[in-house]
């Protein structure tokens, strides 16, 4: 099915053109983030419950969709639109290197990296300092934020000395993550937030180690394979015949020389060749 709806031959192009420029599936995903700021505005803080993840929203309040729809809740705010259009710019630039297929699999381990550490949170007790009344202080998930954020981690992590512009100064796109990632860990810090703080982490981990997999810097450990017994390893090995063939004497004459010959090989050799001048008298 995966092949079928995303074919390696178009792994590496555009999901369809607007003019003359090419549209790609981040671009596609900017968009709807920035569509969601519209939804949750219209939507209003009463509807947070049925877009917000928590393991109580989705399993006790029986919302399942919440696993899905919790980064289309994003209040209006100047960090959320800036952040898609990063994510439409950089991550254009993770898709057109990696191809779709490969970028689809790292939007899929962020999307679901902060629903599965809240859940984990949530299931050992742990609780906030003063999460949202209606969440019931339970570690949630919401806004696309840190989907946005591991994309621009996974930029960073492939294009490490890629130069980036910023008004005035410009800067290494590693140190710039670098930056992103101390400015946001600290704000989680300052609030003592430690499940928002676990979750920025995993993304960022989440992005960089599926970049050094997927540019082969890290291979996952593979289970080691046992060495057959001396009684397997003959019963699975051909039998072959002790002693040579003609044709297998002329074959390694062929590949290796007459010299390669060991004396019963030779013997051999010099017994068929007899044989077949007694049959020509």
């Amino acid at each position: 099915m995966f092949d079928s709806w995303l074919p390696d031959s178009k792994d590496h192009l555009p999901l369809t053109w607007w003019k003359t420029h090419p549209v790609y599936l981040a671009a596609i995903i900017a968009l709807v983030g920035v569509a969601s700021i519209v939804l949750t505005s219209i939507l209003g803080i009463a509807g947070a419950p049925w877009l917000i993840y928590t393991y109580h929203n989705a399993f006790v309040e029986w919302r399942f969709w919440t696993l899905f729809s919790y980064v289309l809740f994003n209040p209006p705010d100047i960090w959320v639109v800036l952040g898609c259009y990063m994510l439409w710019n950089f991550g254009e630039a993770v898709e057109r290197h990696l191809g779709r297929r490969a970028f689809i699999k790292l939007l899929i381990l962020l999307w679901l990296t902060p629903p599965l550490l809240a859940t984990l949170l949530g299931l050992a007790g742990y609780r906030g300092p003063f999460g949202m009344s209606m969440m019931l202080g339970l570690p949630f998930a919401a806004g696309i934020q840190m989907l946005e954020f591991g994309v621009f981690n996974a930029f960073a992590a492939l294009y490490a000395r890629a130069k980036i512009s910023l008004l005035v100064i410009t800067i290494d796109a590693w140190q710039l993550a670098a930056i992103f990632n101390a400015v946001y860990a600290l704000q989680r810090i300052l609030v003592r937030d430690w499940a928002g703080l676990l979750i920025l982490l995993g993304c960022i981990a989440v992005a960089w180690l599926f970049i050094r997999y997927e540019t082969g810097a890290l291979k996952l450990p593979s289970r080691p394979r046992r060495a057959p017994s001396a009684a397997r390893a003959a019963k699975a090995a051909p039998k072959s015949s002790s002693v040579p063939t003609v044709d297998e004497i002329l074959d390694k004459i062929s590949h290796k020389g007459m010299h390669s010959l060991s004396a019963e090989e030779r013997r051999i050799l010099d017994k068929a060749s007899e044989e077949m001048k007694r049959r020509a008298n």
